[in-house]
């Protein structure tokens, strides 16, 4: 037993040492947080809009817009020539918990990671800080997005809505080190968001089918000894959410 409990020890402590496995342990921490609340649900039974509290999953695809910093004198400046804005794909997985507030109004909360990775090429841009000829970007962020939405009408079992939030972000990538990665400016961050979906209900769940837009609402800040860093500007994200 001692060593089956000393494999599974070394296991994890590999895993958190590297994004992927901060991604994947995070992961199954929200299904495990799920299992409860979806299994009481199940014994209780009933449609899903008679409930006043609900449980689900959400999984969405992002586009991220990246913009590149690099350092002169301990500050940060944008980067005026060459490719230093560009759209980043992504996606994102949450559990939520929605609780009715009225007929017309509820609250909702989405607590999750997003992911994205892409590599960037330093061409055209006159910075001697330049070490590679190729970084990579990359960014592993915890967000808890709280959302007000507001339904005005129901057709058949079909329900259009939307929703208005704020979403708080902390990048784990702040924590990694190395020469060939490029780091965010901020490692908090909070954004407002906004979208519309439109939520289907069948017998024991409500399926719902949103996009929405993020902004953030921090500034970029200032920089290190790192020659180059990135700010995430704008992310669009279109969304599948399961409920019961």
């Amino acid at each position: 037993m001692k060593v089956l409990f000393r494999g599974i020890e070394y296991v994890l402590r590999c895993a958190v040492q590297t994004s992927t496995g901060c991604f994947f342990m995070l992961c199954v921490f929200q299904w495990s947080f799920l299992a409860g609340p979806a299994y009481s649900q199940e014994r209780d039974g009933g449609a899903a809009d008679n409930h006043k509290l609900l449980y689900g999953l959400h999984l969405g695809f992002t586009e991220n817009q990246v913009d590149l910093y690099y350092t002169q004198s301990g500050t940060a400046h944008a980067l005026e020539e060459g490719n230093h804005s560009f759209y980043v794909p992504g996606f994102r997985i949450a559990v939520m918990g929605e609780v009715s507030l009225s007929r017309y109004f509820s609250l909702r909360a989405m607590p999750g990671i997003s992911l994205f990775i892409s590599r960037w090429e330093p061409r055209d841009v006159s910075v001697t800080a330049m070490l590679l000829d190729d970084y990579k970007v990359e960014s592993v962020c915890g967000e808890l997005p709280v959302d007000v939405k507001f339904c005005a009408f129901r057709i058949n079992k079909l329900e259009p809505y939307v929703a208005v939030g704020l979403n708080y972000r902390y990048d784990f990538s702040t924590l990694r080190n190395g020469s060939e990665y490029i780091h965010p400016l901020n490692a908090h961050d909070l954004r407002y968001t906004y979208g519309l979906g439109v939520d289907w209900y069948t017998r024991y769940l409500k399926i719902g089918f949103e996009f929405k837009a993020s902004h953030g609402l921090f500034s970029p800040g200032t920089g290190g000894n790192d020659p180059f860093y990135f700010h995430n500007s704008s992310s669009i994200c279109f969304g599948i959410n399961i409920e019961a």
